[in-house]
């Protein structure tokens, strides 16, 4: 299966040395390059939904995370990897926040940006600040954020069941599954699914959760 990328940057050289990047270390994949905000709506709407889109914080017609919340709000079931040369710590916890799947600084080794690329194309999230010692200082609160189906897909991931299979014990798409991931990634703190299997223990989920489909 071929995987879809979009990256968006304003910087040729970057875009090429990402696109480089992609080519390499990612099997069968189709990049496309945009250079605004406005050109990468347009693919957006004229195309199925990419496997991941790659998004600078400054493009020429967005600042911020204005484009991270349009494209959330738009399309949220679509993984956005924020790749930026602004990598404090208060911009990096604002792009969890407000829903990406990983954040990468542009000052990042490129060995290291294909690990972050890869994890989130695996449903993972990827943040620099995230460490094993820091993981799940806020799960407790965070279960209780959890959505019905969030709760469903959460059972099912800690007794090992596969995004595919998840997708049709909940009569819903992989891509729905892989949102649903990334919301209980964000909510629980952690940065991918073994961490959360690990806090689903830990709080002592129930074995069976149901939920009506309506909530999925």
């Amino acid at each position: 299966m071929t995987t879809r990328i979009i990256v968006a940057d304003d910087h040729p050289l970057f875009r090429d040395a990402i696109i480089h990047l992609l080519e390499r270390s990612v099997a069968r994949v189709d990049i496309t390059q945009v250079e605004s905000f406005g050109a990468l709506t347009e693919v957006l709407g004229d195309h199925k939904l990419p496997s991941l889109v790659l998004l600078d914080l400054k493009l020429s017609d967005t600042q911020g995370m204005d484009g991270l919340l349009f494209l959330k709000k738009q399309y949220p079931s679509l993984p956005v990897l924020i790749i930026s040369a602004y990598d404090d710590s208060s911009v990096v916890r604002m792009a969890m926040q407000y829903g990406a799947s990983g954040f990468v600084p542009k000052s990042l080794e490129m060995d290291r940006m294909a690990e972050a690329i890869h994890a989130v194309l695996d449903g993972d999230m990827w943040f620099p600040e995230m460490n094993d010692s820091t993981v799940g200082a806020s799960s407790s609160s965070g279960f209780e954020a959890l959505t019905p189906a969030q709760l469903k897909v959460l059972s099912l991931l800690r007794d090992g069941k596969p995004s595919k299979e998840m997708a049709s014990i909940m009569s819903v798409t992989e891509a729905t599954i892989k949102a649903h991931l990334t919301e209980i990634f964000r909510k629980l703190g952690v940065k991918n699914r073994t961490q959360a299997v690990l806090v689903a223990k830990e709080l002592d989920l129930p074995d069976v959760l149901m939920v009506d489909d309506s909530n999925n």
